[in-house]
């Protein structure tokens, strides 16, 4: 019984960075733009995705390794991705935010402006007390 403890420990000491990785895996969360697309890379092929609420975020398999989530209206919702064993590939919290991505919302009081930034900022909506920002 001596020999199987050592050996037993020298297994979960391999698996144990296996699981923490799995675990930070699955809290990690993927913030897209209403109208806008981000993608996930999976490590191996897919068989089966779902996605939690399909009202906040759809999702295109491209090829069996690549995922496109395109953000379809504010809230926050979760993408998993299964191999053909059952096994999970990809575990993701989605949040959609109205801002795109480079945005900025700016409060003044109780007034919010959101602005679309690039080289120079726009505002996303006309406002007369909003010009554009350099």
């Amino acid at each position: 019984m001596r020999r199987l403890t050592p050996a037993l420990c020298a297994a979960l000491s391999l698996l144990a960075p296996l699981a923490i990785a799995q675990s930070a895996a699955a809290q990690s969360t993927l913030t897209v733009s209403a109208g806008q697309a981000a993608r996930i890379t999976l490590s191996a092929p897919a068989r089966d995705v779902v996605v939690g609420d399909p009202t906040v975020a759809d999702v295109s398999l491209i090829n069996d390794r690549t995922l496109v989530i395109l953000g379809k209206k504010v809230g926050a919702t979760s993408v998993l991705a299964f191999d053909a064993r059952g096994q999970a590939l990809a575990d993701r919290q989605v949040v959609v935010s109205d801002v795109p991505a480079g945005g900025v919302i700016v409060q003044r009081g109780a007034a919010t402006s959101a602005y679309a930034c690039g080289a120079t900022c726009s505002p996303l909506s006309p406002a007369e007390d909003a010009p554009p920002v350099k």
